[in-house]
């Protein structure tokens, strides 16, 4: 199984946000061990990187960007992947933009806690962490 991580996902584990971060830690555990194929997008990269610097400097996100960025594939971002994400029928742009990526890495889910990071028109179905936990394995 395939599955793009949100940028909310990877923090949750990254800063042990609770409750989130249980769920989090274990699908990225999932992903070390080859259970699931993560990916996450290039522009979430410096997304993670500037939030997790705040929080904990930059040696630590440094380290994290460096762990993740060997141990899950990332998906690269295009001008076309930008243009493309203009056409979603979305609000957010970022998550218009992951939708796109998603789509070009033909993953199975996309998986957030972002009740908001909705799209009806995507054959890539949205899912929170615990649903993919009790997907089987």
């Amino acid at each position: 199984m395939k599955v793009l991580l949100d940028t909310d996902v990877i923090m949750d584990a990254l800063q042990e946000r609770q409750p989130f971060d249980a769920d989090a830690k274990e699908i990225l555990r999932r992903g070390q061990s080859k259970e699931i194929d993560i990916l996450f997008t290039a522009n979430a990269a410096t997304d993670i990187f500037c939030l997790y610097s705040k929080a904990r400097g930059m040696k630590s996100a440094q380290s994290a960007i460096g762990f993740l960025l060997n141990t899950y594939g990332v998906v690269g971002v295009t001008q076309s992947d930008c243009i493309n994400s203009l056409k979603i029928p979305m609000e957010d742009f970022e998550d218009a933009l992951a939708l796109e990526c998603a789509k070009k890495a033909k993953v199975d889910y996309i998986v957030t806690r972002d009740d908001k990071f909705q799209d009806d028109t995507s054959s890539i179905p949205v899912i929170r962490p615990a649903t993919l936990l009790s997907l089987p394995k």
